[in-house]
């Protein structure tokens, strides 16, 4: 039909390729393990339509027609857009998603949960999103068993039960399905090496031994995932029995978390916190949080009353032994050890600081130094001086 005498044969031939391949997607369970591929397939047909009608003149209308369909319908969804319930955006989203759409897109089906497996097969649940005339998302689901073919293609088919006989159960959250599977299988290796590292933690935390010695982490600028300070004197840093990928370790970066929420997006104005623990033992399983509102960017930021504390920069530190709670803002609340004619004022400053010297939006990189005190609700409890603190961390934005 379309020979390859030139470049312009190639590329008709191009096109009834696309249109073939479109055409077993849309009415066959083939689909594609990539939704970016689907997307280049319908371009194809539309970019090299003209290619085919100037091989076959006979088809002249068909690039007339294909971009017709698309231009002539973009006025139209522009200016519903502009009704009060904008029901042009509607068209528009599912044309973009129809070009343009990746794995990514909301309107993608997402392999959520995994009930069973066999061989290179799963029985799973997908979810995707797409608009409703409401304007607001609507999702739906599905139960389907999805076969890979080809490093490519899946054959999805719908599935009449959840576990069906001769299939290994699985029921579990799905962290990766595709076609090549030894990412999948890394992941269920990682999380059972975690597995296996917690229940080694909780009998360490049961058994009596000499308390490691700590050491501060180096004060770097590169997201290395530490946290570190002297409480009272004695180092107080991230610390615990962990997964490092291959073995059990006594020391994972990994369990420093911070999150960086900035409402409004034209504001530069962010309030993050950031979590860590320490578990050494029966005696030091702690859990610390510090969080600080209102930052601009690298500088130093204060608090010199619990108000402060409470609303702007506040340490932390949950002992899970004890069952108490440590916190900068109790510190800030009592300027003596306790009451009374014996009363004493405390050398611990009333001052709490943290200095940003790093906050980069492009890394995620947020990087520190912090001190201040530490003090339970208990009026007659001494407070705890916290110096040379250090973090440096990468964070999750949420806006």
């Amino acid at each position: 039909m379309l020979r390859p005498r030139n470049l312009s044969g190639v590329l008709a031939r191009a096109w009834l390729l696309c249109l073939l391949l479109s055409l077993l997607e849309w009415l066959t369970p083939l689909a594609f393990s990539n939704r970016g591929m689907s997307s280049g397939l319908h371009c194809g047909i539309w970019l090299l339509s003209p290619f085919v009608a100037q091989r076959r003149p006979e088809l002249k209308w068909l690039p007339r027609v294909l971009w017709g369909s698309v231009l002539l319908s973009l006025p139209l969804c522009l200016l519903l857009c502009l009704w009060p319930y904008g029901f042009g955006i509607i068209p528009l989203s599912y044309q973009y998603h129809f070009f343009f759409g990746t794995n990514d897109s909301n309107a993608t089906w997402k392999t959520e949960y995994i009930y069973a497996r066999r061989s290179g097969a799963v029985v799973a649940l997908q979810r995707c999103q797409y608009w409703s005339l409401q304007g607001v998302d609507a999702e739906r689901s599905r139960t389907v068993r999805i076969r890979p073919l080809t490093p490519l293609m899946n054959w999805i088919t719908p599935a009449e039960e959840e576990h069906p006989a001769g299939w290994t159960m699985v029921d579990k959250n799905a962290v990766y399905f595709g076609p090549d599977s030894a990412q999948y299988y890394r992941a269920d290796a990682l999380k059972a090496g975690q597995q296996r590292c917690w229940q080694e933690q909780q009998r360490l935390d049961n058994t009596a031994g000499p308390a490691p010695r700590l050491e501060l982490p180096a004060a770097t600028q590169r997201g290395v995932g530490t946290l570190g300070f002297e409480l009272a004197g004695k180092v107080w840093r991230n610390f615990g029995h962990c997964f490092d990928g291959k073995v059990c370790a006594d020391y994972c970066p990994a369990r420093v978390s911070c999150v960086l929420e900035n409402g409004d997006p034209a504001n530069p104005s962010y309030s993050f916190r950031i979590m860590t623990e320490l578990r050494a033992g029966p005696a030091r399983r702690q859990r610390l949080s510090i969080w600080l509102n209102h930052v601009t960017g690298p500088g130093v930021y204060e608090a010199n009353s619990p108000t402060d504390a409470r609303n702007d920069y506040n340490l932390e530190l949950y002992d899970e032994v004890t069952d108490s709670v440590y916190s900068q803002a109790s510190a800030l609340g009592n300027s003596e050890q306790w009451a009374g004619p014996t009363a004493q004022f405390s050398q611990v400053p009333n001052v709490a600081r943290v200095t940003i010297t790093r906050l980069d939006a492009d890394a995620q990189v947020l990087s520190g130094t912090f001190e201040g005190q530490l003090r339970t609700t208990n009026p007659r409890a001494k407070p705890l001086p916290v110096r040379k603190g250090r973090f440096d961390v990468h964070y999750h934005l949420f806006r």
